[in-house]
Order: C-alpha cells, then sequence, then structure tokens
C-alpha cells in the first residue's frame, strides 16, 4: 500500500509538473504580431475579414454571414475563454465544432458597425500552423486536447470552456494524434486527463508511439468512470519504453467501445522516469 501511494505521488507529481512547464510554454510562445488570415483557405464561409492578434481573433461578417445569422471558420488549436459582438454586448453567440470548422452563429440582427470578439486560452492557430510539441525541462511531455489532430468522422476538439477536450469519439475508427519531440531515451510513463459519464466506462484503447511509420512502443489504456463526461481525472495507462530521440507521433486509438462513447481526454501526460516501475507496484 506505501508502494502504491508513492507511484501515484510520483505521477502526479510529474503531471503537475508538466502542466506547469506547458503553460509556461504557452505563454512564451503567444503570437503578439496581428495577422489577417487568408479568407480563401478551407473552412472560412461567411466572413469579410478574420484577424488575430495575441490571444484574440476578431471576425467581421459578411453580407451572405449577416443574412444566415452564422458564420463558419477553420478549427483552431485553443480553447475558447469568451465569445462576444462588440457594440451589441446583449447578443448571445453560440459556438458549434465540428471535426474541421467552428460555427458561430447567433439569433438576432447583427449591428452594421459589429464584429464577433473571440478570446482564447493560448494564440488561435491553425492545424496547419501547429509545431511538434518540445518537452519541458525534466523531459516531460504535455499533449493538450487543442493540439490534437484528429481523423475519422466524428472525433473533434470541442474548444468550450468547459469542455477543452477531444470529444464526440463515438465511432471506433476515429484516432486522435500528437506530433511531439522526445529529447531522451528511456523509460516514460503516460496517463491520460479524462473523463467519462456514469454507466459508460469501460472502454478500451492502445497509445501507440510511432517514429518515422515505425510503431516504437505501445500501451493499453482503459477508459474510467468519472460521472460525467466533462468530470476529468488522470487515469496512469502504463509505461512505454522510447530508445531514439527525435521526433513521434503519439495515437489513441480506441480497440471496443463499451457504450455510447470511448471517453472525452483533455490532455496527455508523458513523464520521464528514472526506471521502470513494476507493474504489481502501480
Amino acid at each position: 500500500m506505501v508502494v502504491r501511494k508513492l507511484v501515484v505521488a510520483r505521477l502526479l507529481v510529474g503531471c503537475a509538473l508538466c502542466i506547469t512547464g506547458s503553460a509556461q510554454a504557452s505563454d512564451s510562445n503567444s503570437m503578439s504580431s496581428t495577422v489577417s488570415f487568408n479568407l480563401s483557405e478551407p473552412g472560412f464561409h461567411g466572413v469579410a475579414s478574420a484577424v488575430r492578434q495575441d490571444r484574440q481573433l476578431q471576425i467581421v461578417p459578411s453580407g451572405v454571414g449577416r443574412k444566415q445569422q452564422h458564420v463558419m471558420t477553420p478549427r483552431f488549436c485553443a480553447a475558447l475563454a469568451s465569445v462576444e459582438c462588440i457594440n451589441a454586448p446583449g447578443m448571445k453567440v453560440k459556438v458549434h465544432p465540428e471535426p474541421t470548422q467552428w460555427r458561430f452563429e447567433w439569433n438576432a440582427p447583427f449591428p452594421e458597425d459589429g464584429e464577433l470578439l473571440v478570446k482564447f486560452d493560448s494564440a488561435p492557430i491553425l492545424i496547419s500552423e501547429l509545431q511538434s510539441i518540445k518537452p519541458t525541462s525534466d523531459g516531460s511531455i504535455f499533449l493538450r486536447a487543442c493540439e490534437a489532430r484528429t481523423g475519422g468522422d466524428k472525433l473533434r476538439f470541442e474548444p468550450q470552456p468547459y469542455k477543452n477536450t477531444v470529444g464526440f469519439w463515438t465511432n471506433q475508427a476515429d484516432t486522435a494524434m500528437w506530433e511531439c519531440h522526445v529529447d531522451v531515451s528511456g523509460w516514460y510513463s503516460v496517463a491520460l486527463l479524462q473523463g467519462c459519464g456514469e454507466g459508460q466506462g469501460g472502454s478500451e484503447g492502445r497509445i501507440l508511439f510511432v517514429r518515422d511509420g515505425q510503431e516504437c512502443d505501445a500501451v493499453d489504456c482503459v477508459v474510467k468512470e468519472t460521472g460525467h463526461f466533462q468530470n476529468f481525472r488522470w487515469v496512469h495507462s502504463g509505461y512505454v519504453y522510447l530508445e531514439t530521440m527525435g521526433n513521434y507521433t503519439v495515437t489513441i486509438q480506441p480497440s471496443r467501445i463499451k457504450q455510447k462513447a470511448f471517453g472525452d481526454i483533455r490532455a496527455v501526460s508523458i513523464v520521464q522516469q528514472q526506471k521502470r516501475i513494476a507493474e504489481d507496484n502501480e
């Protein structure tokens, strides 16, 4: 029992350090320049202009957007903090995330001098702007839901503050993938920050570590019931040995969905170990 508690404590400390390091990295990498997006790129519809500055996005609807009372943008790699209509503070704006696009809609006439002001918890970058995730100073790697590339028909990043998760995981063939860099070879502990509704637990999957198209190691995972899909808790999956330094693709692939959905994944923690902890001590 004492050994078990020590293992859990080490894991949680590692996760906490990883979260802190990730937050600091996000702050240091915030984009301070002003960027006007090219609206001819896939994903924009009903938009006259879209400008990013720091952690904010300003969207001016086109005539079509005003008429249909919604605009579409590509999916951004950042969690939402708030959405409002400038010059119409009482207007309700809802965000509906889809696998590759987001829909911003409202149910009242849009003011002529109005624009949508979308605030994020980090710089809202596009999938095409994502870079390989770097480890923190202690070698740990923290993979956020917003940085996942989702594959399949249903899976998507849900950016609402109470979600901030990879979710809608109802299709067993759908996958979540992250690109990251490993600086030090050796053992790593793998844990998921996951949520799962009452009576929905028990789905199974694999977390794969792939380098240059070859699977290097993998660990099985079982999604635990947490009472609600947005009740998130850390669940330890196991250990992997990464023999080679360099770039990896980390993929979560369900192997069995027990009930209606696999689960919601807010983050993956990959914590460097001095040596592997024996399985019977977990």
